[in-house]
């Protein structure tokens, strides 16, 4: 008579409820970040009064079009103008007819409602579009890199995979990242080469990273009087990340620094010995991880356009296109820590920041990181397209089954041949 088994599921459980916990506190970080940023953001439009260093604000509505040169402002009923500001002004600011201003000693400020009531949808075409023209760039750059790696198929399979994982990462509950989705139906469609499968989805992601990072630095320092305390923080980050480049394609150097001896004493051992012959494959094909280099270029230049474009749909003027570069580079850098699903409240605080510190309007930068990222829900969910065509039942399979599967306890070495 068998015994039952009692206690073997305890393990899982308890790692199931930790992470639903810790899913629970990043939605909740999240919604706390948005709030604040909320809270800084002028929710009517607001006249501001310079002089003498000081400036004054006071609410209102703008009369007119706010990206023109002049504008008619009249004030908010019961308002309780700051002390200093110019009594001559305060009558006509009262009447009915309010007061016309040009660009002088006064600025006005668009409340956010404003600013997305008269957004110019075709901006968002456009900025859709070079969205796209990104994603097609970025696949180019996978299915090169799976190549390197024994991987052979496809470009358009590439394609289904990675708008796959772009569609999941929005509607499964569960699951952090597209790249999580990426890496699990790539390691099935190559049960021999499942380490070399899954380094592909991980170096595909480091080095875009690293070239967006490169292409932040450049631009700071190309303009680092303007960017000023932002340099040494992005060159830190740029520094730190060739360091573990260097590290992590050069066999010999972790040999003189013992960090193959530390890999041996580490759990699963054989997965991570597995995974570093998986990645030495791509320190042998330079010329390959130059192209992917450039291509990688292409797509945050195809990313940094459709952020462009959304700022002028907004009526943004303020900063040049290689400023919004920078911009968006640092914003998705800092996304990518795992503070809340998706950098929700992270991207859009950090958007607001910068144009503040690059003298543009604070209000405009998070009208700006919002509307990027409903363009990329439009984007991810492109993907569930895949899922209508033949094959799809088997994917969504696959991916409800990954959710509960243990397969990452597995041992890819056994069956990964060395190269």
């Amino acid at each position: 008579m068998s015994k039952p088994v009692t206690g073997s599921t305890a393990p899982s459980d308890g790692k199931a409820a930790r992470a639903r916990l810790l899913g629970i506190a990043r939605l909740v970080l999240a919604v706390g970040l948005l709030a604040f940023v909320a809270t800084l953001l002028p929710w009517k439009d607001q006249l501001v009064h310079e002089s003498g260093g000081s400036k004054l604000s006071v609410p209102g509505e703008i009369e007119g079009n706010w990206r023109s040169e002049t504008i008619r402002f009249r004030l908010e009923p019961g308002t309780v103008p700051p002390e200093g500001w110019p009594e001559a002004s305060l009558e006509a600011l009262r009447s009915p007819q309010g007061l016309e201003l040009s660009e002088g000693e006064y600025h006005w400020k668009p409340g956010m409602p404003r600013v997305f009531r008269e957004m110019e949808p075709q901006g968002l075409v456009l900025g859709l579009a070079l969205l796209f023209a990104a994603a097609f760039v970025s696949v180019a750059r996978w299915w090169r890199l799976l190549r390197i790696a024994g991987c052979e198929t496809s470009y358009w399979n590439t394609l289904r995979l990675t708008f796959l994982g772009f569609f999941f990462n929005l509607v499964v509950p569960g699951l952090t990242g597209g790249d999580v989705i990426k890496a699990v139906l790539v390691v099935r469609e190559n049960p021999q080469r499942r380490a070399d499968a899954l380094m592909s989805v991980i170096v595909d992601r480091g080095l875009g990273l690293f070239v967006l990072v490169t292409m932040a630095l450049s631009v700071v320092l190309l303009d680092a009087q303007r960017f000023g305390d932002l340099v040494l923080p992005v060159a830190a980050v740029f520094g730190i990340m060739c360091l573990a480049i260097l590290l992590l394609m050069n066999a010999r150097l972790r040999r003189a620094l013992k960090l193959s001896q530390l890999l041996e004493r580490l759990p699963q051992k054989e997965r991570l010995r597995a995974m570093e012959r998986a990645l030495s494959i791509y320190a042998r094909h330079p010329f390959e991880i130059l192209i992917a280099f450039g291509l990688s270029a292409l797509n945050h230049l195809g990313i940094a356009g459709a952020i462009f474009a959304i700022g002028r749909a907004f009526g943004e003027d303020q900063l040049a296109f290689p400023t919004y570069i920078a911009v968006t580079a640092i914003a998705n850098v800092a996304s990518t820590v795992p503070l809340t699903p998706s950098g929700i409240g992270v991207g859009e605080g950090v958007f607001g920041w910068l144009f503040g510190v690059l003298h543009a309007s604070p209000t405009l930068g998070v009208a700006v990181s919002l509307t990027f990222r409903l363009l990329t829900v439009v984007l991810n969910l492109s993907g569930g397209i895949f899922l209508l065509l033949p094959g799809g039942s088997e994917v969504r399979a696959q991916m409800e089954d990954a959710q509960g599967s243990t397969e990452t306890s597995e041992n890819p070495s056994a069956e990964s041949p060395p190269r």
